[in-house]
């Protein structure tokens, strides 16, 4: 009874889930919850300290609007809480049979007071109706008060009170996070990270904000230089008044939402530990809440990074675990001296298993299940296919139910005999995935997929078999026992039941029998003559082809932003030749391969076999592939362009970019290629090498990007920014079109390595409002995210061999 009245905003929540329509509109709740929270935290924040003449009135429409939203969404909130606490404290809700079984009443009431005093109930009540009472508080618009009753700038302090919902928002956003799990999204490191960068992206908010409010109030104080007057925020002047006394006059030099983006630049460069130096306390007040902010930002950027760090280093752990699990592999195989084909059975055993279980153990997974549930699934896995028997048709569910118990799951490989001529016959043979090969003397008979079956017959009769059934590529096969089968209907079933079953399997065996037809040869049927024998997707050409496939999309990761960091510029296209020729050439490899892989590429189907029919082949590119996006991708719109102007160009290779989250994918087919050139790379150092890969390509997208942002304030009419402020600088002899304008790319990159890694020199520093909002979101997530990706590498480096580490 105490955790349920001590928590009754939770119960609000659920009451609101038990009584919402859908489950969509139950998902609405929780996510406007936290986000008019944070609109309530950060705007009231925003208004206190760069808007203080701020007023209910049409000059701020849009505050007044999302203010009066926020009242009524949390207004009803309110009202709703009110109304379960009150149905919860009813006698009624606590003892419901009160009336109705007096023995059992005075049997809780003695129980009751066996742990509780006689003060709790009122003690209780108190609580739960405190909780009403500050929702209340927290929801009021009191702000209304000071434009009918009050005169002068009182607006911004009636708004305090909202600010108290901000001691909700970490229960908001749990509530939260459960929604996104419900959803799918159940990997907690991630939603941790996430959780991380918005609690510092709030803490630099307030801080900012608290900064610029502490300069503020001491220069009209006339207190002496700040550091919004230094970095031109505003101006102070001092006037005397008539009667002699000095006035201070505070003159904005720019917007409020200028003042907020260096309030904020300062904020993430002092938390995260950058520190470019370009804005610093200039008295002990701002002193003061300088290191109160730094302590914060310390925090928070150690938890964010550690948690980083630890998402990175566990990131894909399955596959590593499944590789190091396959290195083992390969190295008993080899020690043990088994035959080349026995080796690529196993191990191509292996890789079938991880394309369908991805590292899931299936057997431990059924083995921790209660017996109800093991039952559930088998039934699920094994079921419909044993009900599939023509025999088993009109079979009750006990019946099912005890077979699918005595059932053995089966996997085979590619040309593995499942049973053999000559050899007796278990039981019945029910193809679960997979394509199964029934064969005489060389020649196919019978191919089987799903619910295809063999030899039900012998259920009942003990055979020998005349064919050899073979499992074409890797297939699962459900195979029910004689013996079982046997002692299952003995228990189960009538003797007329029996022979009614016994009747039909014979019947049915019978008629297969005669229905055999010629499906082909047994030979495997794929084509190996001329240019087809390349197009098979084991071959070393397919996975040469796909490596070139993978650096192609590198080639568009590099230079595409070196294609858009002069869309700004007057330069062309074509001054830059090395880039073009490059560019086109790639362009016709991607149009060449998707030729290739629309109608001659062979393809292999989950269950290993080889696929090479066109129309199949076309169906699965259909199916593999976005077409509308692969066709945007291959139309040469930078081609196009030239006629508007060749500066336009850049603009439209950005239409490549859609094809990099293919890269992922492809990253495998150096894992493959290594392995058929025999070259042996430890796993955690292949690893290392491809998060160096994502390491520098963020650092020379950000680079291209920051060069962007002086061509953009070259065009907006800005009057300085860091490209002339770094060329003018007399401490240096820099001219940015040195090496053919490579010395430009060059300070660019520098720019984010050094502030990204936090080094933070501050010889290149934002010089305008534009090229310092691209510096606050960098260095809130660059700052954030390269050291966590060097603690990365750290973890990977320390797990370098091993292998021989565990047998040290």
């Amino acid at each position: 009874m105490r955790a349920l009245f001590n928590n009754s905003s939770n119960l609000l929540t659920k009451q609101s889930y038990n009584t919402s329509s859908s489950a969509s509109t139950a998902d609405i709740i929780p996510w406007g919850r936290a986000i008019l929270t944070i609109y309530l935290v950060t705007s009231i924040t925003y208004r206190f300290a760069f808007l203080p003449l701020y007023t209910v009135s049409f000059q701020y429409q849009g505050f007044v609007i999302l203010d009066l939203v926020a009242t009524i969404f949390f207004s009803y909130e309110t009202i709703k809480l009110a109304k379960l606490t009150r149905s919860l404290l009813s006698p009624s809700t606590i003892l419901p049979d009160t009336f109705e079984h007096p023995k059992e009443d005075a049997n809780i009431s003695q129980s009751l007071r066996s742990y509780e005093d006689e003060t709790e109930p009122q003690r209780r009540t108190m609580w739960s109706y405190g909780r009403v009472l500050f929702y209340f508080i927290s929801t009021i618009p009191l702000e209304y008060l000071s434009v009918f009753f009050l005169s002068g700038d009182w607006t911004n302090y009636f708004l305090l009170n909202r600010l108290l919902r901000m001691l909700y928002l970490p229960k908001y956003l749990a509530g939260l996070s459960t929604v996104l799990a419900r959803k799918g999204y159940t990997n907690i490191g991630v939603r941790r990270t996430w959780l991380l960068f918005f609690w510092m992206a709030l803490a630099g908010h307030l801080c900012g904000c608290g900064f610029y409010y502490i300069a503020r109030y001491q220069a009209e104080n006339g207190v002496g230089l700040t550091w919004p007057e230094v970095a031109g925020v505003y101006s102070v002047e001092l006037s005397t008044s008539i009667d002699g006394q000095s006035q201070v006059q505070v003159s904005m030099m720019s917007t409020p939402a200028g003042a907020y983006i260096n309030s904020l630049y300062w904020a993430y460069i002092t938390m995260i530990t950058t520190g470019f130096g370009d804005i610093v306390p200039l008295h002990i007040a701002e002193t003061i809440w300088c290191t109160i902010s730094m302590f914060i930002g310390v925090l928070i950027t150690a938890l964010t990074i550690a948690n980083l760090q630890r998402t990175i280093g566990q990131f894909d752990a399955a596959r590593l675990n499944f590789q190091r699990k396959m290195e083992l592999i390969k190295k008993f195989l080899h020690y043990r001296g088994l035959s080349k084909d026995v080796q690529d059975r196993v191990t191509s055993f292996y890789d079938y298993q991880w394309r369908t279980l991805k590292g899931a153990d299936e057997e431990q997974f059924l083995t921790e299940l209660p017996r109800t549930l093991q039952q559930q699934v088998t039934n699920f896995m094994c079921r419909d296919i044993i009900a599939a028997l023509p025999l088993l048709r009109k079979a009750n569910k006990a019946l099912l139910n005890a077979l699918v118990e005595c059932s053995e799951m089966n996997i085979f490989s590619p040309n593995e005999d499942i049973v053999k001529a000559g050899e007796k016959i278990r039981g019945a043979i029910l193809v679960s995935r997979g394509e199964v090969e029934v064969m005489r003397g060389g020649i196919t008979e019978r191919k089987m997929k799903r619910l295809d079956r063999f030899a039900q017959d012998s259920l009942f009769v003990d055979k020998t078999s005349i064919y050899n059934v073979r499992s074409k590529g890797f297939s699962e096969v459900i195979l029910i026992p004689r013996e079982s089968f046997q002692q299952v209907i003995k228990h189960q079933c009538d003797t007329e039941y029996i022979a009614q079953l016994k009747e039909t399997a014979c019947s049915v065996s019978n008629a297969t029998k005669k229905a055999n037809k010629m499906f082909g040869s047994g030979e495997d049927m794929t084509p190996t003559d001329g240019l087809k024998k390349y197009f098979h997707p084991n071959c070393f050409f397919r996975k040469l082809w796909d490596c070139l496939v993978l650096f192609g999309l590198i080639f568009y990761t590099f230079s595409i932003p070196l294609s858009f960091m002069h869309l700004l510029d007057s330069t062309n296209f074509s001054d830059t030749p090395i880039l073009l020729c490059l560019g086109y050439a790639v362009d016709v490899f991607f149009w060449v391969d998707a030729i290739l892989e629309w109608n001659y590429f062979f393809y292999v189907e989950q269950s290993g076999l080889v696929v090479f029919d066109r129309d199949h082949i076309r169906q699965n590119y259909c199916q593999q592939n976005n077409l509308p996006r692969e066709i945007l991708c291959l139309v040469p719109f930078d081609i196009a362009t030239c006629f508007f102007g060749g500066r336009y160009c850049h603009f439209a290779r950005l239409v490549k970019l859609i094809r990099l989250p293919n890269i992922a994918h492809h990253m495998e087919s150096i894992e493959i290629m290594l392995a058929e050139l025999k070259i042996d790379i430890d796993l955690s150092l292949y690893r290392v090498i491809k998060l160096n890969i994502v390491m520098i390509t963020v650092c020379h997208w950000v680079g291209c990007l920051w060069y962007m942002m002086a061509s953009l304030s070259i065009l907006l009419g800005k009057d300085e920014n860091w490209r002339q402020a770094d060329e003018s600088n007399e401490l240096f002899d820099i001219s940015h079109t040195d090496f053919g304008g490579f010395t430009a790319y060059l300070r660019s990159i520098y720019w984010a390595i050094v502030g990204m890694s936090t080094v933070g020199y501050g010889d290149i520093v934002p010089t305008n409002i534009i090229e310092m909002t691209f510096a606050t979101v960098v260095i809130l997530f660059g700052g954030l995210v390269l050291p966590a990706v060097v603690g990365g590498l750290a973890a990977y480096i320390s797990n370098f061999h091993q292998t021989a580490k565990m047998f040290q």
